[in-house]
């Protein structure tokens, strides 16, 4: 019998296909196709990474009161205080501030009265040495006693003028003065009468130490005279080129000097005065022994020329003042 063709076959076919889907394989390859799922490995790996945080900003100091501010408000505060109370604090920052001025001005001088009153007798330290210290065999037995020196007598004062021809106790004590500068020579009696000898070496020396000032040439000792004979710049008995035997308040001073540049070879002739063929004498006297070739007679030029005459066996004395 033969098949005849029906309309409805093709909904067969369909119904076959649609029946080869609910089939198991079919089904199974599309299960496994839907249920594959992405590798999602590399996202995570990108979702691990967690971005760094940013660091905070610094906070903002607060600022500082100003001292002016400071000192307003505690004004404030003070002035908002009872009454009692303020003049309690007031009276209490006066009597500090008294204190402290207190000793401020009698420290000092309690430290300058005991620098004063220290004993004299105090023993100077000595630095510490590397020497080992003596044993006692190496120490002697017997002590040497050192020498003192004789305390010396204080400086005598002078009450009031001395003029020439009166007696004062201190006139020695010039007298020696004058001797070691080299303006007299010391007499046999060295007593307290200002004689005429001495008041002639006060002014050769007034003469000497104030040659701007005629009116000192005077011969009193006065205070400004005294102070100078004691000051250590006070200038020494010299004479120089264009003194004579009437300036320098003696009648033989400059006459000896030449006698003895005679003596001695320098010189040829006696004037009086210090001339200019004096001056090249000394000068010449000078550069022989070795001194300061300037002409001046000063007291190194004296001493060794009345050596050198004294050497060479004449009877010429140093040109030194007498009495």
């Amino acid at each position: 019998m033969e098949d005849k063709w029906n309309p409805n076959e093709p909904e067969l076919e369909s119904e076959e296909l649609l029946d080869a889907e609910d089939s198991p394989e079919v089904e199974g390859d599309v299960l496994d196709y839907v249920e594959e799922e992405p590798d999602n490995s590399y996202e995570g790996e990108l979702l691990s990474e967690e971005p760094e945080e940013e660091p905070e900003p610094p906070k903002p100091k607060p600022k500082k009161k100003s001292f002016k501010k400071k000192l307003r408000k505690a004004i404030r505060r003070f002035f908002k205080l009872p009454l009692l109370t303020r003049c309690i604090m007031l009276g209490l920052l006066v009597a500090v501030i008294a204190v402290i001025v207190i000793l401020l001005v009698v420290i000092p001088k309690n430290c300058k009265a005991s620098d004063r009153q220290q004993p004299a007798d105090i023993v100077a330290t000595t630095e510490p040495t590397d020497e080992p210290e003596a044993t006692p065999e190496q120490i002697p037995t017997t002590t040497a006693t050192t020498p003192t020196n004789p305390p010396q007598s204080p400086i005598p004062r002078l009450s009031d003028t001395i003029k020439p021809n009166t007696s004062n106790d201190i006139i020695p004590f010039i007298r020696t003065l004058l001797v070691d500068l080299g303006y007299m020579k010391m007499p046999e009696t060295n007593d307290v009468l200002y004689d005429q000898a001495t008041v002639n070496a006060v002014k050769r020396f007034q003469y000497r130490n104030f040659p701007d000032n005629i009116k000192e040439w005077d011969g009193y000792i006065g205070e400004k005279t005294y102070e100078k004979m004691l000051a250590t710049d006070a200038m020494a008995f010299y004479m120089k080129s264009g003194d004579t035997d009437k300036k320098l308040y003696d009648g033989e001073l400059v006459t000896e000097l030449q006698q003895q540049l005679i003596a001695t070879g320098y010189l040829k002739s006696i004037t009086g005065s210090y001339d200019q063929a004096t001056v090249d004498a000394v000068r010449r006297f000078q550069k022989a022994n070795s001194l300061k070739s300037d002409g001046v007679a000063g007291q190194s030029t004296l001493k060794l020329l009345a050596q050198k005459v004294a050497e060479a066996g004449q009877p010429t004395s140093e040109p030194t003042p007498n009495p």
